[in-house]
Formats: C-alpha cells, structure tokens, sequence
C-alpha cells in the first residue's frame, strides 16, 4: 500500500466496480442458501441434508463470500462518504445519503420488504405496511448505512478528521466484535430488525470508519494484491472455520479457541478486503462504459433480488435436475430480468435518477 500522492481523480472506477461486484455477489450468496441445512432459511432443496457442511461446496462458497461482502461494502461506502464530506460539506453529505439511502430504504418499506418477508411469515394486507417492523429483510444494510453517516456527521462535527495513524487500531480492533458472532462462522451475525445489535453495528462502523480513514489519507492497494487475497482465502479462511469447529482437529472447545477463530477470521475479512480493493485497482482502475453501465444497475440488482431469488428457489427446489443447474439458474435468471427491467423502466426514470442520478439517452 502506498499514499497517494496524485491528485484524487474525478471518479473511482475500481471502486465502483468492486462495489458492483460485492452486490452481484448478494445474489450468488443469498441462491445457496436453499442448498444448505439452515433452519432459519424458509425454502430447502433436500440435497442440502445429504453432506456435511465442511463437504458442501456451497457452503465454501458462502463462507468466502459473507467474510468480506458486507465489510467492503462498508469500507468503500466510508471511502465515499468522506469524498462526499470533502466535495459538499456536512449538510450536502447529509441531503445526498438521504436521497440515495433513505429514499430507497423508505420506499422499499411499503414494497420489497414486504414481498421478502411474506416467504418467512404471514404478510397480510393489513400487516403489509408494518412489516418493516419484524424485518428489514436484506435492506438492513441501507438502515445500517443511514446510522453510519450519522455518525460519521457527528464525529466531524465533534473535530475528528479521520487522519491520525490511530485509525490504524480498527485493524485489531475489530477482533472483539468478531469473538462476539454467534452463528460459527467468519463474518457478522445477521441483522434484520429495525434495532441494531450493538456488536455487529460496531463491527461493521468499523470497517465504514476505516474508508473514510482510507479516503483522508490517500492509501491506496496497489502491489501485492495477491499476497493479501491467495493467503485469505487457502489458508485463513479454512483455519478459521477449523476453530470454530475444533472438534473436527480434536479440540476442546474454549474461550482460548474462539479467541484464536476470531484472530484468524478478522485477518480474513481484512486480508480478503484489502486483496480486492488490490486486484480491482489492477483490472478496473480505467473507465470501461459496460463497467459503468453494471455498476448503475447493481444497486437496483441489490434493492429488488431477494424476493425473486426466494421466489426461484421455491420453483427449483422441486425440480428432478442437479442442484447445481438450479443455482445457476436461479443467478442467471434473477440478474438477466434485474438487469433487463433497470434497462427498460429504470435507468432513465425517477427511480434511476434517485438510485444513481440522472441518465439521458444517447
């Protein structure tokens, strides 16, 4: 990582690529829930009972995914909250993270989490305006992002300018609420209801309030991407899902033992975090207009997916093919008609102009 020492250019491809491609993952992450023995998961492929966890490859492929999606979802939305503070100031910064926060979040109360929440629980016509109340679905994410910038406002208003080599501490500090997690596995708790779990909203204000610390002092992932994101995945990501079931290496469970498996899966999330902040600078630091034209779509990919990849499972889930072809399936399909529904009534209405800003024809 070196500073930047290059004027801070107009806009951030890698950035926005990166961005784009962790809310793509959302769908990936969310199709291979019904291929694993998750309880709390109302949709379930049989398959999902005939391995153990440790066996499933979906289950691989969700642990990489949820151990760094959400924290560098997090660190760039810092990383652009603090440009937004520099090119704005605090009231521009606040009217613009209520414009393409709060608005979507606000809307999506009466429409998409509903639609989400009726595969869990009885959503009828008179609960349908209140189902927020139970569940924010998978917008918690944008609740959580409205807190953050308001508490970012806060500690500019209160002289903190994010600048000082103390930020550095996040790092290890994000341990703690690592060794708080609950479900066994690298990464946050979920967090659905409209009042956040204290561990896992530090967890993830870390994260946000290291980008803005990212963005103050012009570090920049450059070099040795690799050496970060290889040793990541082989070798802490395993070790981590290891201790947090030692029995499997003949141990006995302990404080010591999770306190191991914490060390190791927030060197993951970090090491994960910092590769691809690496490898994006690498691949999509230039301006690509289908790049572009992604990342517009994703956040309209990420605000609507759930309830169609729900909706494609239940479809799936009786289907005599292989598991495998119905989880393909099902990403291919969500993110084909996402993408063609942006494409025709999105991009160039109100809704896009809220989501991204206005677009015209060309």
């Amino acid at each position: 990582m070196n500073g930047r020492s290059s004027p801070v250019p107009a806009r951030f491809h890698d950035l926005d690529a990166l961005r784009a491609f962790a809310m793509l993952l959302g769908i990936v992450l969310h199709a291979c829930l019904f291929l694993l023995p998750v309880d709390a998961w109302p949709i379930q492929d049989r398959w999902a009972d005939t391995l153990d966890l440790e066996n499933n490859p979906y289950a691989v492929l969700f642990g990489v995914i949820h151990g760094f999606r959400m924290p560098v979802f997090y660190l760039i939305s810092g990383f652009f909250t603090a440009m937004l503070w520099q090119s704005r100031g605090l009231g521009g910064l606040a009217r613009h993270r209520l414009h393409r926060i709060g608005l979507p979040l606000l809307a999506g109360t009466l429409t998409i989490i509903p639609a989400t929440n009726a595969f869990f629980f009885p959503v009828t016509p008179l609960t349908w305006m209140f189902s927020w109340l139970s569940s924010l679905a998978h917008l918690w994410f944008l609740w959580y992002l409205v807190l953050m910038a308001a508490v970012f406002i806060a500690c500019a208003r209160s002289g903190l300018r994010f600048r000082h080599p103390a930020w550095w501490l996040l790092v290890p500090a994000s341990i703690l609420p690592q060794y708080l997690m609950r479900e066994g596995m690298i990464g946050a708790d979920g967090s659905h209801g409209p009042i956040p779990i204290p561990h896992v909203f530090g967890y993830y204000l870390f994260f946000f309030l290291f980008g803005a610390f990212f963005y103050r002092k012009r570090i920049e992932v450059r070099r040795w991407w690799s050496a970060s994101l290889v040793p990541a995945i082989l070798v802490f990501m395993p070790a981590g899902y290891l201790l947090l079931d030692p029995e499997l290496l003949g141990m006995v469970p302990s404080n010591a033992v999770r306190g191991t498996a914490a060390v190791t899966g927030a060197a993951y999330t970090w090491l994960a975090c910092f590769g691809w902040l690496g490898l994006f600078r690498w691949i999509a630091s230039k301006q690509r207009h289908w790049v572009r034209y992604v990342s517009d779509a994703s956040y309209w990919l990420y605000l609507c997916h759930l309830p169609l990849v729900l909706g494609g499972q239940a479809l799936a889930v009786s289907w005599s093919v292989s598991v495998h072809l119905k989880f393909a399936l099902i990403c291919v399909a969500v993110t084909g008609i996402l993408l063609a529904a942006y494409h025709i009534g999105v991009r160039y209405t109100f809704i896009g102009g809220v989501l991204n800003g206005p677009r015209t024809r060309h």
